[in-house]
């Protein structure tokens, strides 16, 4: 029963129309809104204008007095060198020296080389040195007088290298080597508050040098403004500014101004407009009555059934929760996703890591994905919950089984699918797994992985009937690799997996190519229970060394969990880091591409870019990381990549992935073709006085906060800084480096020296400088 009254009671001006009330109050809040951002986009485009108007005078300004000192000493020096040159059959050359150097007294080094280039022994400045060598050897290929470049840049005998032709067919070339200082003469010490300009130098056979820089030096995400190249050399001017932020992007000035003369319009209209409707309420009030509807009272029974509803509704509100899975951050790393089983890496968390990437292989107009595991306990139980989140997404998954990283990886390519993921921990302990993904040809790293992360807790996944089916690609593996190589002489190994799941297929493959195969820890167990299965460390390699001895073997072979890395033994039981394997297998790769690219992290030793330069090659030093370094190949076009960790990457007569069967198997290769003991191949090859990666342990995260504190307090005044990832500091007899693992949570130092001295000397500048920034770390050195 309903009942009406009429009633005098008022119950506010905004009952009888609260529609039109709360739609001029969304306007008015819009209209200030807008107000509010068009104006600071204004004062943002003024201040980035203001910015890049700085930026581009000063580079001007720059430009103008590198150009005007190159030309001027570039002039200097034809003059008086070629004068000269017109007497050398009628001078001496000491004579002719003797005059250049009368005519420039600032010059560093003045001779003239009549050797035959192949067998230059390079020797420190003032000698002939690898830069000067390789400026040669350009000049008699090119037949001309080349453009003049820096060399020794940052050293204290830096210098403009100037060499011309005096007889290209007998070698015979005037080099002359002025100060670098003067091409940097009257340029300003300008400090820039916003931005970044640098002086580059890019010759020749060298990768970028930066030789100077105005602005904040490790200023991120930078915007490049303008790249201009100075005439006639190998200068360029790059400058890069820090985008303001704009909510409208690519938004003009004019459109800027007009969208807030507008919103103020809207402002003002919207509040007129309210005022207005508040003085009408006002009137009608007072001229009408108002009818209240009141409606009857509910019974006992009608107010039980509505509170037994609330609390149904209640419960179904509380069984949805218990269904959302939470997923824990801090899997997601810098090149995979990796976390303890069952605690941060559940089938449920993995179950949606799938759907998520199939969401973006979707996205990327792939179907297909092929998946695989390694030995590890958890893989059968993760590997399923893994395929059935790629196939709730709409993908169709070819299941490999259980293989080595380098075995899925070769299947996106022999199958074409161009997409994989592994499921593997690797390195990391048993009650680790995680997964590798590579997505249409592309390894996702850094932002990608983060964006599956965000994908999930935004629920942004695609849904969809995807498939599966099983196949066995082991024997195509095998064939196709066994068929591009065969050694000469039947080569007695030791190969070592730790258990493993390398000692599945390792051994058989190298058995294939013709090697006597002794097997070690060959037997896939997910509990490691010898040793963990970790090359880098050389405890791990102590039953190899042994059993190498005892066997009399020609090698010792050891892989990782995953066996997409490589450890590698002497017949003398001697351990060879990666970084001098590298060397080997760069030397083999440039006889076949000479002026290739030859990519390796920062953690590998200094000898290893001067070997690459005396072979003939290309060095870029590169961030530690599969992911980075296979990034890098793709950018460069590198033939061969290296980490100081055994990833080695051929991308010449292979994938460019990392695969550590394969490299023993190219290592095997290079051994037989030069028909010598291992040991005296290697004793062939530069080294030094080194520690391996030492890894000083930190809570989760630490590692990165310590990192920022180190890099603004550090102070190596003797040495060249490297910072693209971590602090590498180049001293004259050698380096230190630390820098966080992207894997666990801990810091990765290693040091490199000429002499046990220069290493000791290296390892306390560190110990000291570590210690002023956190004195409760536990270095392990």
């Amino acid at each position: 029963m309903t009942r009406v009254y009429k009633t005098n009671k008022q119950r506010g001006f905004f009952t009888s129309n609260l529609t039109s009330t709360v739609l001029s109050s969304i306007f008015i809040i819009i209209a200030l809104v807008l107000t509010v951002l068009f104006s600071m986009t204004l004062l943002n485009i003024f201040k980035e204008e203001k910015i890049k108007s700085t930026l581009n005078n000063f580079s001007s300004e720059i430009i103008n007095i590198i150009q005007n000192n190159f030309s001027k000493s570039k002039k200097e020096v034809d003059e008086i060198a070629l004068r000269q040159l017109s007497y050398i059959n009628k001078k001496d050359n000491t004579e002719i020296i003797n005059e250049i150097k009368k005519a420039l007294p600032n010059a560093l080094r003045v001779t003239i080389t009549e050797q035959d280039l192949k067998f230059i022994e390079p020797q420190d400045f003032p000698g002939i040195n690898y830069a000067t060598l390789d400026m040669l050897k350009k000049t008699k290929k090119d037949k001309s007088n080349p453009i003049a470049e820096i060399h020794l840049f940052g050293r204290k005998n830096q210098y403009l290298n100037y060499v011309y032709i005096i007889d290209n067919t007998t070698d015979k070339y005037l080099v002359i080597s002025l100060p670098a200082q003067i091409l940097f003469k009257g340029l300003a010490n300008k400090k820039l508050t916003e931005g970044k300009i640098e002086l580059i130098q890019k010759s020749g056979s060298y990768s970028l040098v930066n030789l100077k820089t105005w602005g904040v030096k490790n200023a991120k995400n930078l915007s490049p403004l303008n790249s201009t190249a100075i005439a006639n050399s190998y200068f360029s001017v790059e400058s890069a500014y820090s985008p303001s932020f704009f909510l409208f992007k690519g938004i003009t000035t004019l459109s800027a101004i007009i969208g807030l003369l507008s919103s103020i319009l809207l402002l003002a209209g919207m509040s007129l407009l309210t005022i207005k409707k508040i003085k009408q309420q006002k009137l009608k009030r007072k001229e009408q009555s108002k009818y209240v509807h009141i409606a009857e009272i509910n019974s006992p029974q009608t107010i039980e059934e509505t509170i037994e509803k609330h609390n149904e509704d209640a419960m179904k509100i509380n069984k949805k929760q218990d269904k959302e899975i939470e997923i824990d951050r801090s899997i997601f790393r810098a090149y995979d996703i990796r976390g303890i089983v069952d605690e941060t890496l559940t089938t449920d968390a993995v179950r949606l890591i799938g759907q998520a990437i199939g969401t973006e292989n979707i996205k990327r107009g792939k179907t297909e994905i092929v998946v695989a595991r390694d030995g590890r306990l958890s893989g059968e139980m993760l590997l399923q919950a893994l395929i059935e989140g790629l196939i709730q997404s709409g993908c169709s998954v070819i299941n490999i089984g259980a293989v080595p990283t380098g075995v899925l990886y070769f299947a996106t390519h022999h199958l074409g699918t161009g997409s994989g993921v592994m499921l593997t921990g690797s390195h990391n302990p048993p009650n680790y797994n995680g997964v590798k993904i590579m997505l249409d040809g592309e390894t996702l790293s850094g932002k990608q992985i983060m964006d599956l992360y965000k994908s999930i807790i935004n629920h942004e996944l695609d849904t969809g009937e995807g498939s599966e089916q099983e196949m066995d690609i082991i024997d195509d593996y095998i064939d196709y690799i066994s068929s591009d190589i065969q050694l000469e002489n039947e080569l007695k190994i030791v190969v070592d997996s730790g258990n493993g799941i390398g000692g599945e297929i390792g051994p058989q493959l190298l058995e294939e190519i013709g090697c006597e195969v002794v097997q070690l820890h060959c037997e896939v167990d997910g509990s490691f229970p010898n040793h963990h299965p970790d090359p880098s460390v050389p405890e791990n390699l102590a039953d190899l060394i042994t059993t190498v001895k005892a066997t009399g073997a020609d090698l010792g072979i050891a892989f990782d969990g995953d066996a997409d890395r490589l450890g590698v033994v002497t017949n003398k039981g001697e351990i060879i880091y990666p970084d001098r394997v590298l060397m080997l297998y760069a030397q083999d790769v440039l006889t076949r591409q000479p002026g290739a690219s030859i990519v390796f992290d920062v953690k590998c030793t200094g000898h290893l870019p001067k070997e690459i330069v005396k072979n003939g090659g290309l060095p870029i030093i590169w961030k530690t990381g599969h992911s980075f370094i296979k990034a890098k190949i793709k950018e460069t076009n590198a033939a061969l990549a290296g980490e100081m960790s055994g990833h080695f990457f051929f991308n010449e007569r292979w994938f460019g992935f990392d695969d550590g069967i394969y490299a023993a198997a190219r290592l095997l290769e290079i051994i037989d073709h030069q028909e010598r003991p291992a040991d005296e191949i290697f004793a062939e090859l530069p080294n030094s006085v080194s520690t391996p990666e030492l890894k000083c342990h930190t809570k989760e995260g630490e590692n990165y906060a310590f990192m920022d504190k180190f890099q603004k307090a550090a102070q190596f005044p003797d040495a060249n800084i490297t910072t693209i990832d971590g602090i590498r500091a180049d001293f004259a007899d050698g380096w230190g480096l630390i820098r966080c693992s992207n894997t666990t949570p801990c810091l990765v130092l290693r040091f490199d020296a000429d002499n046990e001295a220069a290493l000791e000397k290296i390892k306390e500048e560190f110990r000291i400088q570590i210690l002023a920034v956190d004195d409760s770390l536990s270095l392990p050195f």
